[in-house]
């Protein structure tokens, strides 16, 4: 009877290489999923005012996850204005951090939806190359997974449906026109700042929105903001532009601590819902 062939021992080097390689999937992995796990530093800063929630959709990567912080005093016989507040690159989301103040949720009874996009997501993308923040590897666009976490939040709270808002800064900013254009019957308004788009892509757009931006950002340039608002005040849109003069890209904390902003936005009303 012949002997079986004995395997050939794997030599430490393509032992090291396979375990490198797990650990690179496993990463990956990891990355992908960072939604899942990461604390924004604003969320941080504010543990006992914010909860984390998941909920789902069709489109990779399935799952979504954001922080909700719910009004003081919340009375479900109530209707409340739910305000989504995108965060950029940074860990920081001006628009929950002056939200969270206790002046302003006195002020402003609303709930207020943090969504976490993973680490190489974007908001939203224009089909123009040359207002597309670079990546190394596609990835499909977080704005779904924005909306089914509205979704769920209208579900298990009381949500005015006609008082829907989003708001961001930089990359938020992006993904709150973005949002504005793709689903145009689901927002009462939106405020954009230190943002990006083109507005060639802005044909769906019916919903107030309030652009802001400082005209000395070295990060994402002044001049496609005050082009963006032009082209809609041009079309009738309601539009609002305004330009921080002198200021670079880091008017986030300037501008969503001004109760002027929340004042306007919060008194939009949605006419397509019911």
């Amino acid at each position: 009877m012949d002997a079986k062939p004995q395997k050939p021992k794997r030599s430490l080097f393509d032992r090291a290489i396979n375990a490198f390689a797990v650990l690179i999937l496993i990463f990956a992995a990891i990355n992908e999923f960072s939604h899942l796990y990461r604390i924004p530093q604003t969320v941080a800063a504010a543990p006992l005012l914010y909860e984390r929630h998941t909920s789902w959709s069709s489109t990779f990567p399935f799952v979504g996850s954001y922080f909700l912080m719910t009004p003081e005093g919340y009375d479900p016989k109530k209707s409340y204005p739910l305000v989504v507040a995108l965060h950029g690159v940074s860990s920081r989301i001006y628009a929950a951090e002056a939200l969270s103040s206790s002046s302003f949720r006195r002020a402003f009874p609303v709930f207020v939806m943090v969504p976490i996009a993973p680490a190489r997501a974007f908001w939203a993308t224009p089909e123009n190359p040359a207002y597309q923040m670079k990546r190394n590897i596609p990835y499909p666009d977080h704005l779904p997974q924005v909306m089914a976490g509205i979704d769920a939040v209208a579900v298990s709270y009381s949500i005015d449906p006609r008082r829907v808002y989003i708001v961001g800064h930089s990359m938020g900013a992006a993904g709150v026109i973005g949002a504005l254009e793709r689903y145009p019957d689901r927002f009462a308004a939106g405020m954009a700042s230190g943002g990006f788009w083109d507005a060639a892509e802005t044909r769906h757009v019916n919903d107030p929105v309030w652009i802001l931006h400082g005209s000395a950002d070295p990060v994402m340039p002044f001049a496609q903001s005050r082009t963006l608002a032009a082209d809609m005040k041009a079309r009738g849109l309601p539009a609002r532009f305004n330009a921080l003069s002198g200021r670079g890209h880091d008017i986030g904390p300037t501008v969503y601590a001004k109760s002027e902003l929340w004042n306007w936005l919060l008194s939009q009303r949605n006419n397509t819902q019911r």
